[in-house]
């Protein structure tokens, strides 16, 4: 008889998005006719801008002529001399692995990683961090980084060695970034410790302060102890699409017996069994962001989230309301008012205001008190939830 694995029961954390979704329905029950306003959403508001579609239309015609089966699995090298020269000239093209999303990245790369490491995890964070590491049996080597109001939601380098360390700047789901300063203290306890940074820099596209690295390879030292993570998602819309890339650097290593080994070559072996590739037309359209074209219209769909992020924060903060981030990120840390709970402030907002918004709870024990508030919205909606605020909550 096949033994499951027994991991999986350790997932007792409280998944939000059920909840939200009854609750939700048993609003529309109540009031059939409710004007929902969702500011929870962690996905695109804006369509696919033309010049990506043109590419993918084009590309998807290209192989009615063009015979294009199985892709490479570490990507096209169209794509990924692109992603070089734009982010990455320091470093090498096969450097650079094509996926279909940094959910599927961040937690796949565990496959390197014994069984028996240590991790640290940022808490609140994306819940996937601490459930991948609960299903590969981490359970009692998991160590917490809180990211608090004293803190300025920054994580500290843990007291202890760990082996593995994951981050996340610009932040989801508080909306903060890490200052160089802060980056590079957790570059220097990799190097002590001999730890292995996991580095989720999604919403890079939306740094926009002097001090904040956009990427975790401006630190001296880095490219010996870091992975980095990067998306199309969010800053060129492609959550419908799926496409994303990571770096890892050769000189990234691991200790195997008492021998420090490459990681490199061992990632290129994993993905070649157990990844077959993103698909020619969604590369195509990714090649596609790089041109001015496309540059200048992703630029455009990014600034819109900002702008659409900052009106949020201010008109929160000007009916009284202690909110952060939402400077480098499209995410706004809303600090519920009168010791409410997440649920109950979400509860509020959701009969009061008809308005959908994330339960900091659903991100880890330290993002009780706190909601979550995107910036993925128009301004039609984003002026409606503040006027509903205004008269309803207020």
């Amino acid at each position: 008889m096949a033994q499951g694995n027994t991991h999986f029961t350790h997932l007792k954390r409280e998944y939000i998005f059920p909840i939200i979704e009854k609750k939700l329905a048993d609003l529309k029950t109540s009031y059939p006719k409710a004007d929902i306003l969702n500011l929870g959403i962690g996905d695109i508001s804006l369509p696919l801008a033309p010049s990506i579609a043109l590419a993918i239309q084009e590309a998807t015609q290209e192989m009615t002529t063009t015979l294009y089966g199985y892709g490479p699995s570490q990507g096209y090298l169209f794509l990924r001399e692109k992603i070089r020269l734009e982010y990455y000239p320091q470093l090498s093209s096969d450097e650079i692995f094509i996926s279909d999303g940094i959910n599927t990245d961040i937690l796949a790369v565990l496959d390197l990683f014994h069984p028996s490491c240590s991790v640290a995890i940022p808490t609140p964070a994306y819940p996937a961090y601490l459930d991948a590491n609960l299903i590969a049996g981490r359970k009692k080597k998991i160590i917490q980084m809180p990211c608090t109001e004293s803190s300025g939601f920054v994580p500290e380098p843990p007291d202890q060695a760990v082996d593995i360390v994951y981050l996340c700047s610009p932040h989801n789901p508080t909306g903060v970034a890490m200052s160089k300063d802060q980056l590079k203290a957790f570059v220097i306890y990799a190097q002590k410790c001999g730890a292995i940074l996991l580095y989720d820099n999604a919403y890079e596209a939306f740094i926009t302060s002097p001090d904040i690295p956009k990427s975790i390879y401006e630190i001296p030292g880095a490219e010996e102890v870091a992975i980095e993570f990067r998306s199309f998602s969010k800053s060129a819309g492609f959550t419908g699409l799926r496409c994303s890339y990571h770096v890892l650097p050769k000189q990234v290593t691991a200790l195997f017996g008492k021998k420090r080994t490459p990681l490199h070559s061992l990632w290129t072996k994993r993905q070649s069994i157990k990844f077959n590739g993103a698909s020619y037309p969604i590369q195509k359209g990714a090649e596609a962001t790089f041109s001015p074209q496309g540059k200048q219209e992703t630029k455009k769909q990014v600034d819109c989230y900002q702008k659409q992020t900052q009106f949020l924060k201010e008109g929160l903060q000007k009916q009284g309301f202690t909110c952060f981030g939402g400077v480098d990120a499209p995410y706004i840390w809303w600090k519920t008012p009168n010791g409410l709970s997440s649920w109950e402030f979400f509860d509020r907002l959701l009969q009061s205001c008809h308005l959908i918004t994330i339960p900091g709870c659903g991100f880890g024990e330290h993002g009780e008190g706190f909601i979550r508030v995107s910036g993925f919205t128009t301004q039609e909606i984003a002026k409606k939830a503040l006027q509903q605020i205004s008269t309803k909550l207020l």
